[in-house]
């Protein structure tokens, strides 16, 4: 059923040259169930690769984080997150029984800033800290707070409370980082501006959203964000990580992993099903041969695979009658929000796509034949976005063969959480992999989840400690 609305070329009132090129289309960007299973089966090998040794296609990191919350805990914690476009400062409250209230307050984070040195960067964070604590009341405590600290960017991490940024992503230039750990450099700004807070531990994004949905669910195992990005993190036995064998760091039976799955493809270029479009966007990005997984699912670009695609049907003059705009020229300016509200369109004419094509694309005139084409298209690379995520999602399932007693996956990000249809197309391509077991899978979404997680991260770190 979920193929044939999706592939179906039949109500498209085109001429026969179009329907072809759609058929053609549409057959580049099927991903069949074999094919599921292949994907799966590479990422888990690759994982596993990993996991042994540094240096490779998927890093697998070690967060150091080894106990599970086991969701009594209680307690006031701070949080600080790092991410792409604002810097949030949390107050978190774990009440027990998995119950969690929070405030929190948002800071943009202006060019000034996210293109500077690192000390700039500390500056601004401290700032931000301080300013939060008079927000909640708390500048003249006698015990200073315990802090997690979520950055959202890949980590070398060598403790819990230690960690370096291995590359700035999302716009981010920060010169005199390297190897410093950021933690530590955190620290030294807090004090230096005298604000009563002690950061206890350092993590990625993914990590701390799954330490959040495992206080309420015992089960979880996996985390994932398909948002503007994509990453995720998991439970993995400690004796099955051989990389850290030996290292006093590793106590516990099992560890969190930063998968950093984004950048699965990138040594193996055919273990991904990447078409021209796929090459082309990827050739052109401003990062080359990097993060191959991450940009045929994530929202920064779906809406650049959606325009190349709109753009070779237009130079083979088979939409929109040849008419170009600049817009439509313009790289990664067709969004993937522009997707959304088109998939969604269930209006006779197409209105919403005739709207975003002609008004906001600058298209002079459109048909419905062109918004049918263009529909279809969002729908195909939509569709296969959610598919290569349920096939990552497998890989790890796999290989903790988690289905015998059953798992929570959480998952957030605005791909996952907004984008029409998209968690029931994963759930449609898990059924396919995994047969009537898929029921055993519990795929819950968290929200505040980097907040949450790096508070139950300085909790941990904290407990630790006593």
């Amino acid at each position: 059923m979920g193929r044939k609305s999706i592939f179906a070329i039949s109500e498209i009132q085109g001429v026969e040259d179009q329907i072809n090129a759609m058929k053609e289309i549409a057959e580049e960007f099927h991903i069949p169930s074999e094919k599921l299973t292949k994907i799966s089966a590479h990422l888990s090998r690759q994982m596993t690769e990993g996991l042994e040794q540094n240096d490779t296609s998927v890093p697998m990191l070690p967060s150091w984080i080894d106990s599970h919350p086991t969701g009594q805990e209680t307690g006031e914690y701070l949080a600080l997150d790092l991410s792409g476009t604002s810097i949030r400062v949390y107050l978190v409250t774990l009440h027990g029984q998995g119950r969690v209230t929070t405030r929190q307050q948002k800071y943009n984070i202006h060019d000034n800033i996210r293109k500077s040195n690192i000390q700039t960067i500390v500056d601004f964070l401290a700032e931000c800290v301080d300013s939060f604590l008079t927000f909640i009341g708390k500048t003249n405590i006698d015990v200073p707070m315990s802090l997690g600290f979520v950055v959202s960017f890949p980590l070398n991490q060598t403790a819990m409370n230690k960690a370096s940024v291995i590359r700035w992503t999302k716009d981010f230039d920060v010169t005199g980082a390297d190897g410093k750990d950021f933690a530590e450099l955190l620290q030294v700004g807090l004090n230096k501006k005298s604000v009563p807070v002690k950061v206890k531990a350092i993590l990625n994004g993914a990590v701390g959203l799954l330490l959040a949905h495992n206080y309420r669910s015992l089960d979880t195992l996996l985390a994932c964000t398909v948002s503007r990005g994509t990453n995720a993190a998991y439970w993995e036995r400690v004796d099955d990580i051989p990389k850290i064998k030996g290292n006093p760091h590793a106590l516990g039976n099992e560890m969190i992993i930063n998968t950093e799955w984004g950048s699965f493809g990138d040594i193996h270029h055919d273990y991904l099903p990447r078409t021209m479009y796929d090459n082309k966007v990827n050739r052109e990005s401003t990062n080359p041969g990097v993060h191959q997984l991450e940009k045929m699912v994530s929202g920064l670009y779906l809406g650049e695979i959606v325009r190349n695609i709109l753009l070779d049907l237009l130079d083979r003059r088979l939409i929109f009658n040849m008419q170009y705009s600049i817009d439509l020229n313009l790289p990664y300016n067709f969004e993937s929000s522009y997707m959304s509200t088109i998939e969604s369109d269930d209006s006779p004419d197409l209105e919403d796509t005739k709207h975003i094509l002609e008004t906001i694309m600058n298209i002079e005139t459109t048909t419905l034949t062109d918004r049918q084409m263009t529909k279809k298209i969002c729908a195909l690379v939509g569709q296969r976005a959610a598919r290569i995520i349920a096939a990552a999602m497998s890989a790890v399932i796999h290989k903790r063969n988690a289905l015998e007693t059953g798992l929570t996956i959480s998952v957030e990000g605005t791909i996952y959480e907004h984008y029409p249809n998209f968690p029931n197309r994963v759930n449609e391509a898990l059924r396919e992999i995994f047969g009537e077991k898929v029921d055993r899978i519990n795929i819950g979404i968290t929200r505040d989840g980097n907040g949450i997680g790096a508070a139950l991260a300085a909790m941990i770190a904290e407990q630790k400690e006593a």
